[in-house]
């Protein structure tokens, strides 16, 4: 029920944003009707995130004009956008996990939240939330029991409890697994048809092309176009996105995989993320992927490799010696490196891109307790070259990067901890199409150097572009280690969901 004649529910006019020599946004126009899913797509900073802060009213000092039903508006503050209907979800959730659900949703109200009176009034609200969106989840659970799927739909609950005109949704399936995907992507139909214009931002194709009526494109913070979803094609819309043609160059044959790297035999791990029993094998140079919905222990395995996940019990062996990590540093002094899921936990966004990225190796730039900044600068300078880190300077904070090039940056500290395993949780989650090309050549190549490579992803197509194997879970069950050749996305989705090989 997309509108095409009224005026828009919210229209940017001539919208510009510069931070200091760097402009964000330069003269970008678009617009979004009632009942309409407007898909505006882009490579990580394109000027996405600075859109979505002038739209939710994080930033006000923007040049242009920001329309709501045709009338002129300029927020002062997020809340001030939240009074006009204008609810934003974004991609790092913002619950407080140790709160309930009810208890969360009264943290968005004005006043004395946590009063008898507003408590009550909040999981009554929670509830009435909860049961539009078919949410089978009691008010008084504490968010930290939730699967982040789960969190992912009480954050849209959350939004919605206040009347909502425009929803702005930045990522919102980029930690969820296939199935979980789906069950969002159905809410958004849902809520189209309740006329709720929505901004999606998304970098992943299939479901641009099943949510979009309209896509506009960013690129390097102007809009390329806007058109009708049913009139572009995968490639048109990645060209635009890029600037270039899309690739279709083929990927190198491996050379033949080393020893044993990786050995491990009864590998369990207790709840509430029961895993296992598993044993596997991993050979030096292979990158084996590791398939499983939310709660299947894909994530599980990797933080218990190296040493970060409660009530694990393995054998493991790494190049033909015992190995038992018990933290982080046990885990880089034996030559393993793990990249979290969320960039949160990779990434110091106060520090600069420089110390980020030799974080983990800091005894190799610092001996006798002297760090030694041109040797830091000579390593990095040409790893981060070699990934195609895009940061105005290696002294600029790595939170000011866009989400990819943070993405990149907690990337480039595991590389030079010159790591035998790699352990990627993952790994493109939330970044754009060229950058999560760039990451996919990059790990090849790490791979061709006799790396071993063991990597969790939710998005399908990357699990069988990038493994040698796939080894698939399902409830913290082993259920079958099989060659990509051997898969297509409907089996593999099958098998995650418990079905047998």
């Amino acid at each position: 029920m997309t509108a095409t004649g009224d005026a828009p529910r919210l229209a940017l006019v001539d919208v510009s944003k510069a931070f200091g020599s760097t402009r964000a946004l330069d003269g970008v126009s678009l617009d979004v009707h009632a009942g309409e899913v407007h898909v505006v797509a882009g490579e990580n900073g394109a000027g996405k995130s600075t859109l979505i802060r002038v739209i939710a009213g994080a930033l006000g000092d923007f040049s242009g004009e920001l329309r709501l039903d045709g009338r002129a508006v300029r927020f002062a503050s997020p809340a001030a956008a939240v009074a006009q209907g204008i609810a934003t979800i974004h991609q790092e959730l913002s619950l407080v996990p140790a709160l309930s659900i009810a208890d969360n949703f009264a943290l968005a109200e004005p006043g004395h939240p946590f009063s008898l009176r507003a408590r009550r009034a909040s999981r009554e609200r929670a509830a009435r939330a909860l049961h539009r969106l078919a949410l089978a989840l009691e008010p008084d659970v504490v968010v930290e029991r939730l699967s982040v799927a789960e969190r992912q739909l009480v954050e849209i609950a959350r939004a919605l409890a206040a009347p909502v005109r425009v929803l702005v949704m930045d990522e919102p399936t980029s930690a969820l697994a296939e199935p979980d995907s789906v069950r969002l992507m159905t809410l958004v139909e849902r809520l189209k048809q309740d006329g709720i214009g929505i901004v999606y931002i998304s970098h992943r194709l299939d479901e641009i092309f099943r949510l979009a009526d309209r896509v506009s494109v960013l690129r390097d913070g102007r809009r390329v176009f806007t058109r009708a979803a049913r009139e572009l094609t995968r490639d048109e819309l990645v060209s635009a996105m890029v600037g270039r043609a899309a690739s279709s160059a083929k990927v190198a044959q491996k050379a033949p995989f080393g020893a044993v790297r990786l050995r491990a035999r009864s590998l369990t791990a207790a709840p509430p993320q029961a895993l296992g029993p598993l044993a596997f094998e991993l050979r030096a140079g292979e990158t084996l992927g590791v398939a499983g919905v939310e709660g299947s222990g894909a994530s599980t395995l990797l933080h218990a490799l190296f040493g970060d996940a409660r009530g694990v019990h393995a054998e493991l062996e790494l190049d033909g010696a015992a190995y038992a990590p018990d933290g982080a540093r046990t885990a880089f002094a034996r030559g393993v490196a793990l990249l979290a899921s969320d960039r949160r936990d990779s990434v110091l966004s106060a520090l600069s891109v420089l110390h980020n990225a030799t974080l983990s190796s800091l005894r190799a730039w610092s001996p006798a307790g002297l760090l030694r900044d041109g040797d830091e600068r000579r390593a990095v300078a040409p790893e981060s070259t070699r990934i195609k880190l895009k940061s105005p300077s290696l002294d600029a904070p790595a939170g000011a990067l866009s989400g990819g090039n943070q993405q990149k940056t907690a990337l480039l500290r595991c590389l030079l901890a010159r790591p035998r395993l790699l352990l990627l949780d993952d790994p493109t989650r939330g970044i754009d199409v060229a950058a999560r090309a760039d990451v996919h050549d990059l790990l090849r190549e790490v791979a061709r150097g006799g790396t071993s490579i063991l990597f969790r992803s939710t998005d399908l197509g990357e699990l069988m572009a990038l493994s040698d194997r796939v080894l698939v879970l399902a409830r913290g069950r082993y259920v079958a280690t099989i060659a990509p050749s051997e898969l297509d996305e409907a089996r593999l989705l099958s098998l995650m969901m418990g079905g047998t090989a």
